[in-house]
């Protein structure tokens, strides 16, 4: 039986590896392959390919994730000063030109024109980015800790003296 079960892994090892980079479970794996769980993780401890593959698709999700956190942290401290976006408007254009018997004529088109468009900073952005990442300076109430320490001083005390 475990000889069938193995066979089956190898036989779907690049569906595997599909399935592990869309951050599919050993449990949803062995499910789908129609094996249970301890015998698809007996089948890794014993299969380097198998092993190879699981450790290189965690690495691959794992850069991927770090890849994403990064550009959003970009995206985010963007944000919290602002920036200039370049955009195309579309714009009337009025041509006036004389034809070939003197009169007067005017043609109209629209034109893509690129136009410079200023996004303010966010406030609540720029709050989240300072206090995570330069938390000493911008704690939302720097003396809380102490006073924290002192009411519970005195809650201690209070306590003390209604058990005499």
């Amino acid at each position: 039986m475990a000889d069938s079960a193995e066979e089956r892994v190898m036989q779907n090892l690049k569906t595997i590896e599909e399935w592990a980079l869309q951050g599919m479970s050993q449990k949803e794996m062995a499910e789908l392959l129609g094996i249970g769980e301890s015998t698809f993780r007996k089948i890794k401890k014993q299969n380097v390919a198998l092993l190879a593959v699981l450790k290189q698709c965690a690495n691959t999700r794992k850069k991927i994730m770090e890849e994403q956190v990064k550009s959003v942290e970009v995206s985010l401290f963007q944000r919290a000063k602002g920036y200039d976006r370049i955009e195309k408007v579309p714009i009337k254009v009025k041509e006036e030109y004389y034809n070939k018997d003197g009169k007067k004529c005017s043609i109209e088109r629209v034109e893509l024109v690129e136009k410079v468009i200023h996004i303010p900073a966010d406030v609540q952005a720029a709050k989240f980015v300072l206090t995570n990442k330069a938390k000493k300076e911008w704690l939302e109430n720097p003396h809380k800790v102490e006073n924290d320490r002192e009411v519970l001083k005195l809650r201690k005390k209070e306590v003390e003296a209604k058990e005499w």
